[in-house]
Order: C-alpha cells, then structure tokens, then sequence
C-alpha cells in the first residue's frame, strides 16, 4: 500500500524534458509519462496562457526529486 508521501505530485529531475512537472505527475500516480506529456501539450495549444501559468506554478512551487 503506498502511503500519502508517495503520492505527493514533485518535479522529477531525472526525466525531465522541461520542468519535470509532467514527469513528476505521471510517476506520483502511477501513469505512463508520454501520454501526460501528449495531455500537457493539446492543453497547451487549447488554453496557452492558462497552462503557462499552471506550469511555471508547478515548476516553482512543487518540489525536487532526482528519480530514475
């Protein structure tokens, strides 16, 4: 059973493209990282300006890992 530090949402350093926010998502939930990645761009190209701000927010806020 994992527990609720486990399932906290960081920024994956090791695997990231950008950030590590996307990385960081699909292994605190247990998803497959290219698909949240696809998700983050199509919402990138549906709401720019909002995603922009959610994911530099994330990016500043959540915090590192180095998990490979």
């Amino acid at each position: 059973m994992r527990t609720h530090h486990e399932n906290r949402w960081y920024c994956n350093k090791a695997d990231r493209k950008i950030a590590g926010v996307c990385s960081g998502l699909a292994r605190a939930y247990g998803h497959n990282t290219t698909l949240i990645r696809c998700i983050a761009v199509l919402a990138f190209l549906a709401l720019p300006a909002v995603m922009f701000v959610a994911y530099i927010g994330a990016a500043l806020i959540l915090p590192n890992r180095y998990v490979v």
